[in-house]
């Protein structure tokens, strides 16, 4: 159910120097969302400041708090440890524990109203994780996250479905006043993320995930995250498809003459073959996935095909020929 709500003002001050000018913003208060909720699990480890551990069923779950990405505090990654990272990290420690030093309880959001049984399955990431909101009492800790400028909006694998607005106003609001990542001196003297190279690119994916949404759903498109399944049993029958693939990593092992693709994960093994990459068409089809597609590129992309099984343990995978098996749209 939602609850309507009025939209209360807030004032933010904006300086220079001896000019002062006061604006009235508009923001909604974020209250109940239709969002599918899971209450009252226990936080067990606080890893950083967009990952947590709790307990759920008995058994402890990874939490990947969607829609922020806090800088790094640990090493081993290919982005890197900063200042902000490592006190995003603090902030995060402390804003889970209770005065009496024990850890939160939190109720967790999924982005959709799924059943739990599907959002458990739905809402994984590449790593198995749980991808959600993370409610303290009242409080969104995702939205205050950004509010406070510990996170950007990430909406690289998506917009958020419940708080897109609020996500866009309070990085606006961090923004205006350097909080915390926005002022340079927060990383000063060490390492930093390029944020205005990241956004537009990470704002260019969400808006191939909204097309998603919008038209790939309906049109049969199939994704490999949350149609694992029929992904299988299409290559099982070796059937037609199409298959929404990120190749943000672009080819991943030259081998037998041919490219190959890893366009699952850890948890989704899905590959796409190019074989004989000697062959004009197949140059043809690296180039594409190469300069639009991989790196700072598109990354979504549909790949249409027979479905068929390989190797030993029978994974699906697509052969490409050709580049109208790519297209950017389902």
């Amino acid at each position: 159910m939602v609850i309507p709500n009025t939209l209360p003002t807030s004032v933010v001050v904006f300086c220079c120097d001896n000019f002062r000018k006061v604006f009235t913003i508009l923001q909604p208060k974020v209250m109940s969302t239709m969002g599918t909720r899971i209450n009252d699990l226990q936080v067990i480890k606080v890893v950083d400041g967009d990952t947590i551990d709790v307990v759920l069923d008995g058994k402890e779950e990874r939490l990947r708090l969607i829609c922020i990405d806090t800088e790094e505090s640990h090493g081993g990654g290919n982005k890197p440890v900063t200042n902000a990272g490592k006190s995003a990290s603090e902030w995060a420690k402390n804003y889970f524990k209770e005065n009496n030093g024990s850890l939160s309880k939190v109720d967790v959001e999924f982005d959709t109203n799924d059943p739990v049984n599907v959002c458990l399955k739905k809402h994984r990431g590449n790593y198995g994780r749980l991808i959600c909101y993370v409610h303290k009492g009242e409080e969104n800790y995702n939205l205050r996250a950004v509010s406070e400028g510990w996170s950007p909006y990430f909406p690289k694998y998506g917009r958020s479905r419940e708080y897109h607005k609020e996500f866009v106003i309070e990085e606006a609001k961090a923004q205006a006043v350097n909080l915390t990542i926005w002022n340079p001196e927060t990383n000063q003297g060490g390492k930093t993320r390029d944020y205005t190279e990241l956004i537009p690119w990470w704002s260019l994916r969400a808006l191939v995930v909204e097309d998603y949404r919008r038209h790939g759903l309906d049109s049969g498109a199939l994704s490999v995250r949350i149609d694992y399944e029929a992904i299988q049993d299409a290559a099982k029958n070796e059937q037609e498809g199409t298959v929404l693939c990120d190749l943000q990593a672009g080819i991943n092992k030259w081998t037998s003459g041919g490219a190959l693709i890893f366009a699952g994960s850890k948890f989704h093994k899905f590959n796409l073959w190019i074989p004989n990459i000697d062959d004009e068409d197949k140059q043809a089809l690296v180039r594409l996935i190469e300069t639009r597609y991989a790196g700072k590129g598109r990354g979504y992309v549909y790949v249409s095909g027979k479905i068929t099984e390989y190797g030993r343990n029978r994974k699906p995978q697509i052969v490409l020929e050709n580049i109208s098996q790519l297209s950017d749209f389902p």
